[in-house]
């Protein structure tokens, strides 16, 4: 059979590549992603009272919730924070898998520690107070991730973790994470032991409005670029469709850097914006027509 080929003006031009994109445009690196090398963090008001409430936790051992609507940058604050632990004072330990029984949470953060879990409950318990006599003065800071989803019966496990050894100070540091209802359920009888222990609280707030243009140029320049390349009016539009939620900003301004980058654009234009409203469902809501 005669084999049949295209004309060349109907082949189908090749899109440049990511690598290409950032080398016209001069990143380093694509903006708007999480970089899980560096310590730093934008530093808006709520989140330098949140750094400041988490290095007082460690340094006295204490036990913090830290709340925010999904999205509110919680675990990035985090993980961010604990990274820039001094590793001669402290050791971050962080889980993640809310579903853990009180047994399994005991096996996990054995696990992490390098130490091999134990048949009884009995022997992880001297295991663990073993290993923590074994790093003193170096404080353990414990974190949960999504807090809120842990059974009772795993955070009370934690909560009598924290007397092991019999001392007047805590074995640990203990922050948990959660939704903004987290603080809510850990009023409940059920949890009343473990919110008496509870030395500090704080809730992330979604970024205030005239902090949107400077996080989206620190964003930027983090990537390699010295220049600002928002439109006055793409800053607007993003700061309506995100409501300041840092999860949803980060998609639309990747998404509306793609878009200009492909089209050959240098900057971002409100016309980039609602092209990236219509890929990014978090923020469906608020489309509109250019």
């Amino acid at each position: 059979m005669e084999e049949i080929t295209m004309p060349a003006e109907h082949s189908r031009s090749k899109d440049p590549s990511l690598d290409e994109l950032l080398r016209t445009w001069g990143l380093l690196r694509v903006p708007f992603t999480p970089d899980d090398k560096s310590p730093d963090t934008f530093h808006s008001t709520s989140c330098r009272e949140a750094m400041l409430q988490l290095d007082t936790t460690a340094a006295l051992r204490g036990m913090m919730v830290l709340t925010g609507s999904p999205g509110t940058g919680k675990s990035t604050l985090l993980k961010t924070w604990m990274r820039g632990l001094e590793s001669k004072r402290y050791l971050p330990l962080l889980i993640t898998q809310s579903s853990l029984s009180a047994t399994g949470v005991l096996e996990i953060l054995l696990a992490k520690l390098g130490e091999r879990p134990r048949f009884k409950r009995s022997g992880n318990l001297l295991a663990l107070e073993k290993h923590l006599a074994d790093i003193e003065p170096v404080t353990l800071v414990l974190a949960l991730d999504d807090a809120q989803n842990y059974p009772a019966p795993a955070l009370e496990e934690l909560r009598m973790l924290l007397g092991l050894g019999g001392r007047q100070r805590s074995a640990f540091a203990f922050i948990l994470l959660g939704d903004d209802y987290l603080l809510e359920s850990l009023r409940l009888s059920v949890q009343r032991a473990i919110f008496s222990r509870i030395s500090t609280v704080h809730q992330l707030h979604p970024l205030p409005r005239e902090d949107i243009a400077p996080y989206l140029n620190w964003h930027v320049s983090r990537a390699g670029l010295s220049r600002d390349i928002f439109a006055s009016a793409a800053i607007d539009l993003l700061a309506e469709a995100s409501d300041g939620n840092l999860r949803t900003l980060n998609l639309l301004a990747q998404a509306a850097w793609l878009s200009a980058a492909r089209s050959g654009a240098s900057s971002i234009e409100a016309p980039h914006i609602h092209a990236a409203l219509r890929q990014v469902p978090a923020a469906a809501a608020k489309i509109t027509n250019p």
